[in-house]
């Protein structure tokens, strides 16, 4: 199967200089290759509803303040899938590592999911969806179950 991750904002989020995300996916095998995404926000910026924020697979620099320059809506590129091996046993990991939100309430407030697969529709999701399980490894640092939405 081919999947790609990305986090969107719930409500409109002011990011500032320096802000980043780092996205990959990962099996009980370990992390998928070329599945590393990375986001850097080199200015301060308003990312609204909905809007991606981060993706994995590639790495987008976000360098323009696209709405105050009249061309489109702020937010990054979408996410590029990779291929990875949907394991018999064990879970399919979303890891996620950002210096915006340090505590999980504040993820899970802020920030939902959008799962991207070949041949299907992107599914948006809520990161406290009973279908996904995120774990906080340290500030700024989750670890996010999506074996569930996969089997459904």
């Amino acid at each position: 199967m081919k999947l790609g991750m990305e986090l969107t904002a719930r409500h409109p989020i002011q990011l500032n200089l320096g802000t980043f995300f780092e996205t990959w996916l990962a099996t009980a095998a370990g992390s998928a290759r070329r599945s590393l995404g990375r986001d850097e926000y080199h200015l301060r910026i308003t990312i609204g509803a909905g809007a991606r924020l981060a993706g994995t697979g590639r790495t987008h620099l976000c360098q323009v303040d696209l709405e105050a320059a009249g061309l489109g809506r702020n937010g990054v590129r979408q996410a590029l899938l990779t291929p990875l091996e949907f394991p018999e046993e064990g879970p399919v990991i979303w890891g996620i590592r950002t210096n915006r939100f340090l505590h999980l309430s504040d993820l899970v407030a802020s920030a939902g999911g959008c799962m991207l697969r070949e041949d299907r529709p992107p599914e948006e999701f809520a990161l406290d969806d009973p279908r996904v399980r995120v774990e906080c490894v340290s500030p700024g640092r989750y670890i996010v179950d999506v074996t569930g939405l996969l089997t459904d």
